[in-house]
């Protein structure tokens, strides 16, 4: 364990110094400087306190840069204190001759840039397509409950090979065995099998209440050279999607946030900017031909604004191409049906190929949409089922879309029974927890396949 821990560090800190010194050579080169020497040890000597300062923050883990104790934010503090001894030492040194502000200007902001760009290119990007290069750590668990469950199903694939299990009790009262890893003997002998075995994780999943037992146990584990990982096991973590942080040094438990937090939401915001801008060009002329056949079809405005919910509960209006003879605004809102008389004949074709929808990129322009995300409902619907169904109201802790997970997995139009809606708030809360950028592109792609194969679109 200490030596992959230790090469991990080695290779975190000779990425972030390679990035520190490389983008210092390329600021000089775009501001038509020569690399001098003044420039090769100023690189020399910056890298060298990257290298020291930032090795511990992994540039393949969330960043989440901008939430108070998360890792991108204190890599960005020691990107700013690496910024004041670079400063300082020039200052005593006296070295700030030929070297150019301009240029140090630049490299003070590219080297973050540039380190966001990889780690999403490793993260969202290589990692995802190669599993296989991230280091493996062996773990077993203490327990069996639902955080134990949940932690070998989604764990396995990111870094752990868990070895096997430990508890004292019958199958039967732990409902059932652990999936696909076997139990290897009483809680007791873990201490003894960890140290002959050089496991290198114990996951220990206890539940509320059991603190005692679980400062006992790590006491034992304490004699072997393993990491510990606390695990709780409560209702408050099976509710909700949730995560610890330091905030000044304060332990914080995380249990609804949005993940568009800092630089994943600029990033978020470029790509809705640029895609919706490209749509609504591209398609000029097609929405004169849909405008015209909406105007000679039936009487109407041409396009059709409703308030929905969107960010933190705000009301804003969605545009939408007219496809009803009515236009319902009101305090109760009849969801369309498949066979349903207030569709008009244009209007019976738009919302088959969802080009009803494509108005809606002009609302993503202006900030209140995204282009992926939980789709907005109706006022009237939001008032409804913000009653019916646990945690519906988390889905607006980012910007509505104007496709979505739930959409591409079956879940679009119509919602005849509460059953259908809480499925549609699972996949939305599931889109909040688990979104990447690669995660946005393949939620499009779908989006495309399903416009010719989704039976719920009428």
């Amino acid at each position: 364990m200490a030596q992959s821990s230790a090469r991990a560090g080695l290779l975190n800190g000779a990425a972030y110094a390679a990035v520190t010194y490389v983008m210092l050579a390329v600021s000089c080169l775009l501001h038509r400087e020569t690399f001098a020497a003044g420039y090769q040890a100023t690189g020399i000597f910056a890298a060298m306190l990257a290298f020291l300062l930032m090795r511990g923050v992994s540039l393949t883990s969330a960043w989440q840069l901008g939430r108070p104790g998360s890792l991108g934010t204190r890599l960005l503090w020691l990107w700013i204190v690496l910024i004041a001894f670079v400063i300082l030492i020039g200052f005593f040194a006296d070295a700030s001759e030929g070297v150019s502000r301009r240029v140090l200007a630049s490299w003070f902001v590219s080297v973050p840039v540039t380190l966001v760009l990889v780690h999403v290119a490793l993260r969202y990007g290589i990692l995802r397509a190669f599993p296989s290069l991230t280091s493996r750590r062996s773990a077993v668990v203490l327990f069996v409950n639902g955080a134990s469950r949940k932690l070998v199903d989604r764990v396995s694939d990111v870094g752990y090979d868990f070895v096997g299990y430990f508890e004292d009790r019958e199958p039967s009262r732990t409902g059932g065995a652990l999936p696909r890893i076997p139990h290897l003997g009483a809680v007791s002998t873990v201490a003894s099998y960890v140290r002959d075995h050089g496991i290198e994780v114990v996951f220990i999943c206890l539940p509320e209440g059991a603190y005692d037992r679980s400062v006992g146990l790590i006491n034992e584990l304490g004699d072997t050279t393993a990491s510990i990982f606390y695990v709780p096991a409560g209702e408050i973590f099976t509710m909700m999607p949730t995560q610890f942080y330091e905030i000044e040094g304060v332990p914080v438990l995380e249990v609804i946030e949005t993940p568009f937090y800092g630089v994943d939401g600029l990033l978020k915001r470029a790509f809705d900017v640029v895609f919706a801008a490209f749509a609504l060009i591209a398609s000029v002329p097609l929405m004169a031909i849909i405008a015209t056949a909406i105007k000679l079809d039936s009487k109407g405005p041409i396009i059709f604004r409703q308030h929905r919910y969107g960010l933190n509960g705000e009301s804003f209006n969605v545009h939408k191409f007219r496809s009803m003879s009515v236009m319902e605004n009101d305090e109760k809102i009849e969801q369309v049906s498949r066979v349903d008389p207030r569709v008009t004949r244009v209007g019976r074709f738009l919302r088959r190929t969802s080009l009803d929808e494509w108005p809606q990129f002009w609302t993503v322009l202006r900030g209140d949409m995204s282009i992926v995300g939980p789709r907005p409902h109706a006022v009237a619907h939001n008032e409804f089922y913000r009653r019916a169904i646990q945690g519906y109201m988390a889905r607006h802790k980012v910007k509505p879309g104007v496709t979505g997970l739930a959409q591409v997995n079956g879940y679009r139009g119509e919602t005849q029974t509460l059953d259908r809606m809480e499925k549609r708030i699972e996949y939305d809360l599931q889109y909040i927890r688990s979104w990447s950028p690669v995660l946005d592109l393949k939620i499009i792609v779908l989006t495309l396949v399903m416009i010719f194969k989704d039976e719920n679109a009428y």
